[in-house]
């Protein structure tokens, strides 16, 4: 479904609700967070099984498309040192800042809670800061092309590539 159909085609009562989910393997438990509904919501997941996501006071900025691949996710949680500071220790006591914190974007329709609309996009977070509104992140798809193969490409090993320079 397009935003097209979703704004076009739908009664003007539809919310589309934006949910995240942030997790680490040193964290006390795996953060489900709606943005726009001050109640929580019950939504089923991908994998059939219903999850409840609390409220908290964020603002989510999408840069770019939903569709590219390079998906960078802007996340700005009024946290006023509640939750991230005390998940950072943890990490901190556990030794585990060489594992990324992982983010899962998804939006649900008001009326149908059972089917996911868009998403869910799967992103590491790369970096964190904070203000005196609390934590703010940026989350982005996790590189998949930055391994190293330590060969090297000459035209010696690899005459093909002589028709490309």
């Amino acid at each position: 479904m397009s935003y097209a159909d979703f704004f076009l085609n739908c009664n003007y009562d539809v919310i589309q609700y934006e949910l995240i989910e942030i997790e680490h393997p040193n964290f006390s438990k795996i953060y489900r967070i709606v943005r726009n509904n001050t109640e929580g919501i019950t939504v089923k997941l991908e994998n059939g099984i219903y999850y409840t996501f609390d409220y908290y006071p964020l603002k989510i900025t999408l840069a770019g498309d939903k569709d590219n691949l390079d998906q960078i996710v802007k996340i700005e949680l009024g946290d006023l040192g509640e939750i991230v500071s005390k998940e950072f220790d943890l990490i901190r006591s556990a030794n585990g800042f060489s594992t990324k914190p992982t983010v899962k974007y998804r939006t649900y329709r008001s009326d149908d809670l059972d089917n996911i609309l868009f998403g869910p996009y799967n992103m590491e977070v790369d970096t964190f800061s904070f203000n005196r509104e609390g934590c703010v992140f940026e989350a982005k798809a996790p590189s998949l092309n930055i391994g190293r193969t330590g060969e090297i490409y000459s035209i010696d090993r690899f005459p093909m590539l002589k028709g490309l320079l």
